[in-house]
C-alpha cells in the first residue's frame, strides 16, 4: 500500500489545511495588488484603463509562466517551488509601497505574477501525493474554498491603508505570505515529494515528456474547459452588478448583495462537491450535471423572467450548482494526468484560467457599453452547456486511464 493510500486523517487535515490557506494567499495577493493600485491611482497618475492594463499584464504573465512552473515543480519538487511563490507574491505586494508610475507598477506586476503562477501546479502535486486518495475530493473542495476566502480577505488592504497608510498596508499585507512560505518549508515530513512516489509508475507507463504531453486530446480539452469557465467566473464577478442594475432596475447595493449570495452559494457548493467527488466514480456526470443545472437556473435571469426578490435564492442555487462541480473537475484532470507529470499538467491546464480571465471582462464590458446586459447571461448559459459537453468528451479522450484510476 502506498504512503498516500495509507495517509492518516491527522496528516491529511494538516496538509489540506496548509495547502488550502496557501491557495487562499494566491487569490488574496491577486486582488490585493489591484486594490493597492486603486488606492494609489490618483497619486501615481494612473487612469482606470491603466489599472486594467496592469491587471492584464499580471494575468498574462501568470498564464504564460504557469506551465513553466509546472515543469519546475516536476524537476525540483512542489514544496520549495510553492514556498518561493508565496514569498515572491508577498514581496510583489510589499514593493507597491515604493512604486509611483505605470512602468514601476508594471515591473511589480511581473514579480507578483511569477509568484502567483506556481500555486496550481505545486498545490495539486502536493495534494495528489500527500492526501489519502479517498479524501482527495474533499481536499480539492477545501482548496477551492481557500481561494474564495482569499479573495474575500483582500479588501482588508483598504482598512490597513486607513490605519497605517499605504506603506504600512503594503508591508503588513506581505507578512502572511512570508509566514506561509516558512511553514511550507518546515513541513517536509508531511508534504510528500510527488516525484519520488510516481517515478517508478512513470517509467512503467511510458508517460510522454516535454511539449508532446500537452498535445494529448484530454489535456487540451481540460485547458479549454478552464479557459471557458474562467470567462464566465471572472466576467460575471466584474460585470454582473452593473448588468443587474440595468436589467432589473435594482440598486447597486442590492445587486452587490446578489453577487455575494451567488459567490457564497458557489463556496457552499464546493464543500458539498467534495463529498460527491469522494463518493462517486463518474466525476464527469457530476460536473456536467452541475453545469447544466447552473445553466437552467440562469435562463430566467437572462430572460428577465424573475422578480428582483427572487434573484437572491435563484442565484444562490445557481452558484451552488456551479461550485459543486469544482472538486469533480479537478478529479477529472487528475485522472487524465499521466504518472510523473502532475506539475506540468496542472500548470498547463490551470493556465486556461488566466486566458479566460483575460477574455471575459473585456467581452462582457463591451456588451455593457452596447447596453446588452442580458447577453452576458445568455453567453454564460451557452458556456455552461458547452463545458458540460467538454467534460463528457474528456472522459472519452482519456477513458483507459480514467477508468483505471477510478
Amino acid at each position: 500500500m502506498s504512503a498516500t493510500a495509507a495517509a492518516p486523517l491527522e496528516r491529511d487535515v494538516r496538509v489540506i489545511s496548509l495547502i488550502g490557506v496557501a491557495h487562499g494567499a494566491s487569490h488574496y495577493y491577486q486582488l490585493a495588488f489591484v486594490t493597492m493600485l486603486l488606492i494609489v491611482r490618483e497619486k501615481a497618475g494612473l487612469s482606470f484603463t491603466d489599472v486594467g492594463a496592469l491587471g492584464a499584464i499580471y494575468y498574462a504573465v501568470s498564464g504564460i509562466c504557469q506551465t513553466l512552473a509546472g515543469f519546475a515543480v516536476d524537476r525540483f519538487g512542489a514544496r520549495p517551488i510553492l514556498a518561493g511563490g508565496l514569498a515572491l507574491a508577498a514581496v510583489g505586494l510589499a514593493l507597491t509601497a515604493l512604486a509611483d508610475s505605470f512602468l514601476t507598477f508594471s515591473a511589480i506586476s511581473v514579480v507578483g505574477a511569477i509568484g502567483n503562477c506556481v500555486f496550481h501546479p505545486a498545490d495539486f502535486a502536493v495534494l495528489n501525493s500527500s492526501v489519502n486518495h479517498r479524501r482527495l475530493g474533499r481536499a480539492y473542495s477545501i482548496h477551492g474554498l481557500g481561494g474564495s476566502l482569499g479573495w474575500a480577505a483582500a479588501p482588508i488592504i483598504y482598512f490597513l491603508d486607513d490605519l497605517v497608510g499605504r506603506t504600512g498596508a503594503a508591508l503588513i499585507g506581505a507578512v502572511p505570505g512570508l509566514i506561509l512560505a516558512a511553514l511550507v518549508l518546515s513541513h517536509r515530513r508531511y508534504l510528500v515529494d510527488h516525484r519520488v512516489e510516481v517515478r517508478a509508475a512513470a517509467a512503467a507507463d511510458g508517460a510522454k515528456a516535454g511539449l508532446g504531453l500537452f498535445l494529448q486530446a484530454s489535456i487540451l480539452l481540460c485547458f479549454a474547459y478552464f479557459a471557458l469557465i474562467a470567462v464566465n467566473t471572472v466576467g460575471i464577478q466584474q460585470m454582473a452588478v452593473p448588468a443587474w442594475v440595468e436589467m432589473f432596475g435594482i440598486t447597486e447595493r442590492y445587486a452587490a448583495l446578489c453577487l455575494i449570495v451567488f459567490m457564497v452559494g458557489s463556496a457552499a457548493g464546493m464543500l458539498a462537491g467534495g463529498f460527491f467527488a469522494d463518493s462517486v466514480k463518474r466525476h464527469d456526470l457530476v460536473a456536467s450535471g452541475g453545469l447544466l443545472v447552473a445553466a437552467a437556473l440562469t435562463v430566467p435571469v437572462a430572460a428577465l423572467a424573475v422578480t428582483p426578490a427572487a434573484l437572491l435564492p435563484l442565484l444562490a442555487l445557481a452558484g451552488f450548482a456551479g461550485g459543486a462541480t469544482n472538486p469533480s473537475r479537478d478529479m477529472i484532470v487528475r485522472n487524465a494526468t499521466p504518472p510523473g507529470a502532475s506539475g506540468k499538467v496542472f500548470g498547463f491546464v490551470y493556465s486556461g484560467l488566466d486566458v479566460g480571465s483575460l477574455v471575459g471582462p473585456p467581452l462582457f464590458g463591451y456588451l455593457m457599453d452596447l447596453h446588452l446586459p442580458a447577453a452576458i447571461f445568455w453567453i454564460a448559459i451557452g458556456l455552461y452547456v458547452v463545458n458540460a459537453g467538454v467534460v463528457l468528451t474528456i472522459r472519452q479522450a482519456s477513458a483507459p486511464r480514467a477508468v483505471a484510476a477510478e
